[in-house]
């Protein structure tokens, strides 16, 4: 682009026919003043559009730093969504897999208290089973004549006088009397069942 300097040193040659060189000149000096104008204006344009670009520039590195930042913490988002899902899924199936266990562990405990209440009731009905006839057996006993009691079969128990002689042979013939039997001692101790109920 021709600059104004160049303009204004601008030389024409004359020749025997040319033109008039007042108008040339004065023609020129418009030129040259107008062209000065927009010679500026275009150089302030190119400084304007240079510091523009250097901005816009400056924008876009922010703009790929951004979009980077973005798409890292998109990845970022994603894998920790994969992961919380993945914990959660293996904490809901570690807590499925204890609650089947203390599931198990408490029907193997009611099984067990129940064989044990089971067992208590049976036992519960011998003993008393026994003892219901440990109770007959001792009315039975209370009952039969070697618990009775009869004052005028006892000849001891007569008035005594003053003077007491034995005679001989007064007890010939009188047989040593034997205790009863208890019937707790015909109980084998087989048949007494002792429980831990710890157990």
């Amino acid at each position: 682009m021709i600059t104004p300097i160049e303009i204004q040193n601008k030389v024409f040659k004359s020749g025997g026919l040319g033109y008039d060189k007042k108008d040339v000149d004065s023609f020129m000096q418009q030129i040259l003043e107008n062209y000065e104008e927009l010679y500026r204006e275009k150089m302030e344009m190119n400084d304007r559009i240079n510091v523009l670009n250097e901005g816009l520039q400056y924008y876009k590195s922010i703009e790929k730093t951004l979009q980077k930042a973005l798409v890292l913490a998109q990845r970022t988002a994603d894998a920790t969504e994969v992961n919380a899902k993945e914990n959660a899924r293996l904490i809901e199936k570690e807590a499925a897999t204890k609650a089947s266990i203390i599931l198990e562990d408490a029907k193997r405990e009611l099984e067990h208290i129940r064989r044990q209440t089971v067992e208590l009731v049976r036992q519960y009905d011998m003993y008393k089973a026994k003892f219901k006839s440990l109770a007959a057996a001792q009315t039975e006993l209370l009952d039969s004549e070697s618990f009775s009691v009869d004052l005028d079969k006892l000849s001891m128990f007569a008035p005594m006088p003053d003077s007491v002689e034995t005679p001989a042979g007064a007890y010939a013939g009188m047989e040593e009397e034997k205790p009863a039997e208890n019937p707790l001692d015909s109980l084998e101790d087989e048949e007494i069942e002792i429980i831990n109920l710890d157990e």
